[in-house]
């Protein structure tokens, strides 16, 4: 597609099937958005948006931890936020995750960057995404664990901050969007460890610690993919 053309004349676009109240379509979009990373994500921003379609969470076709898991990944892609329920019906628990205000402020974000799939393994995916606050060239992230897998066991991924990208030497205040859980600072050598359920994520935020005041405005432009997406294939 012509994407300066797009981007001149609209505000968002789609640029893949139509979701269907099933886990199945749901996985079929995070798949088009992952494999086609390099040609969609650079066309995203502030005023033009790529669409992964409606959110379904609070219907019929998706668990708990799916529903999760496309609120999250939606966040990550810096989506537009379309719901699709009844919400005179619709449940608390599902209710509640349309209304996670950490997550909202995740897809929100002013910087307007959208995320990538940056580890891809036996199931595991690893999104993230450069949020702010940003300090001189170091950014903060917001970090998604996908796992694929349906079979009913939950799976241990264990990667230090570094490993992630995140390397700048103050640290960064890293926080469970879900669980509402504050780890505090870790540095880019502390390994994380993190339980996701089948078809769940775990999605944390990792704010930059600056020595200094933070900058909300770059002197030099800057590209904070060149920061990021460095985790190799079965590096963990």
């Amino acid at each position: 597609p012509n994407f300066t053309s797009i981007i001149q004349h609209c505000n968002m676009w789609r640029n893949f099937d139509d979701i269907q109240d099933t886990w199945v379509s749901v996985e079929s979009i995070i798949d088009y958005y992952g494999n086609n990373q390099d040609t969609i994500v650079p066309n995203a921003g502030p005023g033009h948006w790529n669409d992964p379609d409606m959110l379904i969470i609070g219907n019929f076709g998706l668990s708990y931890e799916q529903s999760k898991t496309q609120m999250a990944l939606w966040a990550i892609l810096a989506a537009p936020l379309l719901m699709s329920v009844d919400l005179r019906t619709i449940r608390p628990e599902y209710k509640a995750i349309l209304q996670n205000k950490k997550i909202i402020a995740v897809d929100q974000d002013p910087l307007g960057y959208q995320g990538r799939r940056i580890y891809k393994h036996n199931g595991i995916e690893i999104w993230a995404r450069p949020i702010t606050p940003f300090y001189q060239t170091y950014f903060s992230y917001a970090v998604l664990f996908l796992n694929r897998r349906t079979d009913g066991t939950p799976s241990d991924v264990a990667v230090t901050l570094r490993e992630l990208g995140l390397s700048y030497p103050g640290g960064y205040n890293v926080e469970d969007l879900y669980e509402d859980v504050n780890y505090g600072v870790l540095t880019p050598q502390t390994k994380i460890k993190v339980k996701v359920n089948p078809s769940g994520v775990v999605i944390l935020r990792a704010d930059i610690q600056p020595q200094f005041e933070v900058s909300r405005q770059l002197q030099t432009p800057y590209d904070p993919y060149n920061q990021i997406f460095q985790v190799q294939q079965n590096y963990f």
